[in-house]
């Protein structure tokens, strides 16, 4: 991914101009869509109504894609994936602002987006998007062009990705659950139980206008409803840290202790880290992963936070048993790298940037991990595997393997006590029903 000091220096100010250029960076997979939107918004130049059309547009366009290409393609002669990139993206955001942003009145979108583009692709590129403008105003006079279109059209779930979660549902289904994958991601964050209780972080944020209410399931989490104290540096990330509730729930699952040997594995930017040891503050913790300056971050976070330091390893985890670390830790969380498909309501571009070929490497990959971990644990130590995603390749067919293997790995399965939890005692988090990322978590013991 690129690093965000790059991206800032394209970022001009016009959200008509900047949100193509995001979006053909975003699908091209260099960067995430939340790290881009975060980034820019952070470096806006101009007005902040400006900078939230950008954001709407950018995750808009990929919330809603296929039900706006379904919408253009009769003003088309060829087809629109044909039609230069950021041409491509300035008809797809035009196209959001008529359908999706009633806000935006008629003769701005069209004669907007014909300026913008005009400085991205040249004279030739803006009198085609003028002539598809006007066509699709023209349109819109006679009735709303997405009547009739399938619901996995207008939610914008491709085919491969409806199988995915079909497969993963037990049912019963009502295609009207697939609006739910184009809907915004909630606003979550988790209270620092060191900083503060979660009854003394709501009302500080209804001290400051900001409406907020309980999580559901996370005991220390918190839904925004209006407002948002994101830029409130005496809240964040001292207070209040910004985490879905289905990844708290991973740690919840976990159940660090106080005087434990805690590793994180994969720990990434130290978000369930910091969890950890705002839970158990006087757990010893290590938290590895490939990447350094995810490390950095994540030390930084834990400062900031007030929690204990963890140790960080910047190492691959497959190698540390081999570096005398076996059978030392008493508990292991395990969010393991994988195709990220349970993001795709907060990470719209999911959608286009995996597919069914992502899945068995990235199992492959899980499995190393799962078996490399269950060597650092000692004897009666619990392990927690988590994948963000749910395919049933990445989730529970990689831990009934390491459990089949269990005379070698000497591995027994401890059923989950959380919300959502299938028949076998497994966590299975569905985010078209459940309102979060999707995740499968499971709990292992090392027998004694």
């Amino acid at each position: 991914m690129s690093r965000p000091g790059n991206r800032r220096a394209r970022i001009t100010g016009d959200p008509r101009v900047d949100a193509p250029r995001a979006l053909v960076e975003i699908l091209s997979g260099k960067c995430r869509s939340t790290d881009f939107v975060n980034d820019a918004r952070a470096a806006w130049p101009g007005d902040p109504r400006d900078a939230a059309l950008f954001q709407a547009m950018v995750l808009g366009v990929l919330r809603r894609r296929m039900a706006l290409s379904a919408v253009l393609a009769p003003f088309l002669h060829r087809k629109l994936e044909n039609s230069p990139p950021l041409v491509r993206e300035t008809l797809m955001c035009m196209a959001l602002q008529a359908l999706y942003l009633d806000r935006v009145p008629a003769h701005a979108r069209v004669s907007a987006s014909v300026d913008a583009v005009r400085r991205l692709s040249g004279e030739t590129a803006a009198k085609f998007v003028n002539a598809v403008g006007r066509n699709l105003e023209r349109r819109l006079a006679q009735g709303d062009p997405r009547d009739g279109l399938p619901p996995e059209v207008l939610a914008s779930v491709p085919a491969e990705l409806l199988a995915r979660v079909r497969a993963a549902d037990p049912g019963p289904w009502e295609d009207t659950l697939l609006e739910a994958l184009a809907a915004e991601a909630p606003s979550t964050l988790r209270v620092n139980a060191i900083a503060s209780s979660r009854d003394a972080a709501l009302q500080t944020l209804a001290d400051k206008g900001v409406k907020a209410r309980p999580t559901a399931w996370s005991l220390d989490g918190i839904v925004i409803d209006e407002g948002t104290p994101l830029a409130d540096r005496a809240l964040v990330p001292r207070v209040l840290v910004p985490q879905d509730e289905a990844s708290q729930l991973v740690v919840q699952a976990l159940a660090p202790r106080n005087g434990e040997t805690i590793f994180d594995l994969c720990a990434g930017t130290g978000i369930k880290t910091s969890h950890i040891l705002a839970t158990a503050p006087r757990a010893r913790v290590r938290a590895v992963d490939l990447d350094e300056r995810k490390l950095a971050r994540g030390v930084a976070l834990c400062k900031a936070m007030g929690v204990p330091l963890a140790e960080a390893t910047a190492v691959d985890a497959r190698t540390l048993a081999a570096g005398g670390l076996a059978g030392t830790a008493d508990a292991i969380l395990l969010d393991a790298p994988c195709t990220g498909l349970g993001t795709l309501i907060r990470r719209p571009e999911v959608r286009y940037v995996r597919t069914d070929d992502d899945v068995a490497p990235a199992a492959a990959l899980q499995a190393d991990l799962l078996r490399a971990a269950v060597q650092l644990l000692k004897p009666g130590g619990r392990l927690v595997y988590a994948v963000c995603s749910f395919t049933a390749e990445e989730g529970p067919d990689v831990v009934h393997a390491a459990l089949a293997a269990s005379p070698a790995l000497h591995l027994e399965p401890i059923p989950v006590d959380a919300p959502f939890r299938t028949p076998e005692g497994t966590l299975q988090i569905l985010p078209w029903r459940h309102g979060m990322d999707g995740f499968y978590v499971a709990s292992l013991r090392k027998e004694a």
